[in-house]
């Protein structure tokens, strides 16, 4: 596996643990949430997935443009639903069965 599909790996791995983070916080866990969560993941990860499979397949640089702006695009999502994520975990005046 290169390097690409690693980075890609975590990348959307940490992006689904900050989204279960937010969910396991939430007041209410309903099925409809939980389905929310899953399409917004989806809708990330999707064009990440085929920009770096279609980035395979050439060999000029115009595609590594494409490439890094899905990364970023991600990575600015990501950071931001993980501070969320752990604001809500450290919420003052509230037991947690993790701490």
């Amino acid at each position: 596996m290169n390097i690409v599909g690693i980075i890609t790996f975590l990348s959307l791995s940490l992006l689904l643990m900050s989204l279960l983070l937010i969910y396991s916080k939430l007041q209410y866990q309903t099925l409809g949430r939980l389905a929310a969560l899953i399409t917004f993941f989806l809708l990330n990860a999707v064009p990440l997935v085929y920009i770096v499979y279609t980035e395979k397949g050439t060999d000029y640089a115009s595609d590594s443009f494409k490439l890094g702006s899905a990364f970023m695009i991600v990575w600015l999502v990501t950071g931001v639903f993980l501070l969320i994520g752990i604001l809500f975990r450290v919420q003052p005046g509230k037991d947690d069965f993790y701490f």
